[in-house]
């Protein structure tokens, strides 16, 4: 399989189990995405202290945006599929994206896995950082 269809399948998934956990903004959905599939970044965010904020944005100043355009790809695959839709400027899943994210639990690919057994304890710390203000101090917004 083409190398780039698959981090987008994957990045699909990944999305999708981000916004089962509730509604989510575009900009939040992305940076969660961007963190979650950087494996070096995961790392040094689950290490972080839950309090911390300062180590978290430290972390995030270091990520870029490289993976944009595979994650705003996915994100279409995911809408134009009828798995997610906006409402009220936030993504939602609709009935199908919370099957499809029954379904890939327990699935066969490690860097999933990987992801997915280290999401929540992530998503629980950056749920903590004031994003409007973590993009404007990296000239985001």
């Amino acid at each position: 399989m083409d190398y780039r269809i698959n981090n987008e399948a994957i990045v699909a998934c990944v999305i999708a189990q981000v916004v089962k956990r509730g509604p989510y903004d575009i900009p939040i959905v992305v940076g969660a995405v961007n963190l979650l599939m950087r494996k070096k970044f995961r790392k040094k965010a689950l290490t972080t202290s839950g309090d911390n904020v300062k180590e978290l944005t430290m972390i995030f100043g270091q990520l870029d945006g490289s993976l944009l355009g595979v994650i705003l790809n996915s994100m279409t695959m995911l809408i134009e599929g009828g798995c997610m839709q906006k409402a009220d400027g936030k993504l939602v899943l609709t009935d199908s994206g919370q099957e499809l994210c029954q379904e890939m639990i327990g699935g066969e690919s490690k860097m999933l896995n990987d992801v997915l057994n280290d999401m929540d304890q992530i998503l629980f710390k950056y749920e903590c950082v004031d994003l409007k203000k973590l993009y404007q101090q990296f000239w985001i917004a």
